[in-house]
């Protein structure tokens, strides 16, 4: 939950800086996440927030948080949060901008299950931020001169067995 706020604070920061830096946005998903980690996997609704900087006429600089999910069943019960910094390659055209995305992150994961047969009844808890490496791939479509459409396909991998792939829309707001 901390990383929400530090989040919003940056992008806030961002976001008063916007109008007098050329070539920034602001882009909030939603989508289909599916994840795995050594204690479970399922898929589940996640959402995000980043703000982007163009840092060369084919690159964008993004920060952004990902809510990667809140699991719960009769056994486990798990949160999965990640701050990341990412490289966007891009192809502009007539009708949007095709990017690829390549980048680093810290997923924060909280969950507690139960420990091993010899404990009967006993819980395990874990608490890790790992690293975990980010790639992806998506068009943001032209809606009008200053907003977008974003469809993105994301995968994020790394330590302890973590991996997700998920499947985002949102919106993009250019500020310029």
């Amino acid at each position: 939950m901390k990383q929400l706020f530090w989040m919003l604070g940056a992008l806030f920061i961002g976001l008063s800086q916007a109008y007098a830096a050329p070539k920034n946005y602001g882009v909030v998903t939603a989508g289909y996440n599916d994840f795995d980690f050594a204690q479970a996997s399922d898929s589940e609704l996640a959402f995000g927030a980043a703000f982007g900087k163009q840092v060369h006429q084919q690159w964008y600089a993004e920060l952004g948080y990902l809510n990667l999910f809140d699991y719960s069943d009769d056994t486990v019960n798990a949160e999965g949060e990640a701050l990341y910094l990412a490289m966007l390659g891009k192809a502009s055209g007539g009708t949007g901008e095709l990017f690829y995305k390549v980048g680093v992150a810290r997923v924060d994961i909280a969950a507690d299950y139960p420990c091993d047969d010899a404990m009967v009844g006993q819980r395990c808890a874990v608490d890790n931020g790992i690293a975990a490496g980010l790639v992806g791939l998506g068009f943001d479509y032209f809606v009008s001169l200053k907003s977008m459409i974003r469809v993105e396909y994301v995968h994020l991998s790394g330590e302890d067995n973590f991996s997700t792939n998920m499947l985002n829309v949102g919106f993009r707001y250019n500020f310029n």
